[in-house]
């Protein structure tokens, strides 16, 4: 009978290790810094799941396309992995990921922001789960508001009040207003312009709303309400963090270093919503989870993204990094961040005002989205830069430029 039991024990024993599946996780460059995060979020998840284990691994980021390709060629591809929106598409083309929509319901999809899921679907297959984004805010200088006349707590809402707002900073204060970072491709997406016709043969950017943008820059520049040197978000930061510029347009973490670089200069400092345009967006840089076509493990895969990417794990996430959520239920339901924002977090306020505009949110650099060929994305992307920054300084009439530019991306199309 001893005998017996013991057999009985070790056959039920290989029957529940037959059972257990263990999934390979990459990530990309979130190793060491956010260690507690995700060994947390995946002891919660084998907690929930104890017949599936997890094995971390993080990959950085330089090498991750190089070691996938490899990994997926050798068919020793992880069963779930970190890719931003670009790398996400470009493995989906390649037929090397799996596509969600049998592993996933409707009410799992409809977790997330619409425009940022949509951004890996490829015809009508959906592709990756979208994590972590970071969007860009509105910093701006109430000392010099106040100086100039303006009401601090009335920040510019759109564009046009930045243009109004920057040239009574320029008459009262004669310092700059504002410094964009400037790429056209993005300048023309975010007025809702389309670069290409639908069938993607010939250029339809040439359009009065896309003179009408442009002029907004030329006139900016002209007025000498931004540097004349273009310098961007770099530049942008100097001149902001020197006093020397009333509002800059940027990502959440350059308030980081103007807070430690800055300090003065951080305590009049205040933050809005990005700018809308009339295409209704705001640029997210965007994290996703895909999963491989070699993975044996699909259906546990799925279930794990959806975990990481889970609201409850994307807010954990945002008191680590300053990121914010991808899913409709963002941080304005954290009471962590309501009570850091009443106690005058001014980088927690920022990113609560970031993750309300989450709503607008689009990869720009989505195939999907700006729908170049991805062999003519580069000609077609410079010949629109160099033509958009030679009107800002003058060098040619805005219609001109938005002419010729037509005219080489057709050429470009057409080989």
């Amino acid at each position: 009978m001893k005998r017996f039991i013991v057999l009985l024990v070790a056959v039920l024993s290989i029957f529940v290790f037959a059972k257990t599946v263990t999934l390979e996780f990459w990530t990309l460059s979130l190793s060491p810094t956010f260690d507690d995060y995700i060994k947390a979020m995946i002891a919660d998840f084998e907690k929930q799941n104890p017949d599936i284990k997890i094995n971390w691994i993080d990959v950085p980021y330089n090498a991750a396309v190089q070691k996938l390709t490899a990994a997926i060629a050798a068919r020793q591809a992880p069963d779930v992995v970190n890719l931003n929106t670009s790398w996400a598409i470009d493995f989906a083309a390649q037929g090397a990921l799996a596509s969600l929509d049998e592993l996933i319901t409707a009410q799992d999809k409809a977790l997330y922001w619409d425009k940022l899921w949509n951004s890996t679907v490829i015809d009508g297959k959906s592709y990756a789960f979208p994590w972590y984004a970071s969007i860009p805010i509105m910093m701006y200088n109430t000392d010099l508001f106040k100086k100039a006349g303006l009401n601090p707590n009335q920040p510019p809402e759109t564009w046009e009040q930045v243009l109004m707002y920057s040239r009574i900073i320029k008459t009262k204060l004669g310092i700059y207003g504002f410094e964009p970072n400037i790429i056209a491709l993005d300048e023309l997406l975010l007025e809702g312009i389309p670069i290409l016709t639908p069938d993607g043969k010939k250029a339809a950017f040439n359009t009065p709303e896309a003179i009408t943008r442009l002029k907004f820059f030329v006139n900016a520049y002209k007025e000498n309400l931004m540097p004349r040197s273009l310098g961007g978000y770099t530049e942008g930061r100097e001149k902001f963090q020197a006093g020397q510029l009333a509002m800059y347009p940027a990502g959440l973490t350059m308030l980081q270093h103007i807070e430690k670089n800055a300090p003065n200069i951080y305590k009049v400092t205040e933050v809005a919503p990005y700018p809308i345009g009339k295409g209704k967006m705001i640029k997210v840089s965007l994290m996703n989870l895909v999963i491989p076509i070699t993975s044996p493990n699909k259906a546990a895969a799925a279930k794990f993204a959806l975990h990481v990417t889970s609201p409850k794990w994307q807010i954990e996430f945002s008191n680590y990094a300053t990121v914010v959520p991808s899913t409709k239920q963002g941080l304005e339901t954290s009471k962590v961040f309501q009570d850091r924002v009443a106690k005058g977090d001014l980088a927690a306020k920022a990113m609560l005002m970031a993750s309300k505009s989450m709503k607008y949110a689009v990869d720009l650099n989505a195939i999907t989205v700006h729908k170049i060929p991805a062999d003519k994305y580069a000609d077609v992307r410079k010949i629109l830069q160099d033509y958009w920054i030679a009107a800002i300084k003058g060098e040619i009439k805005p219609e001109e430029a938005l002419a010729k530019a037509e005219q080489e991306v057709n050429k470009v199309l057409a080989k």
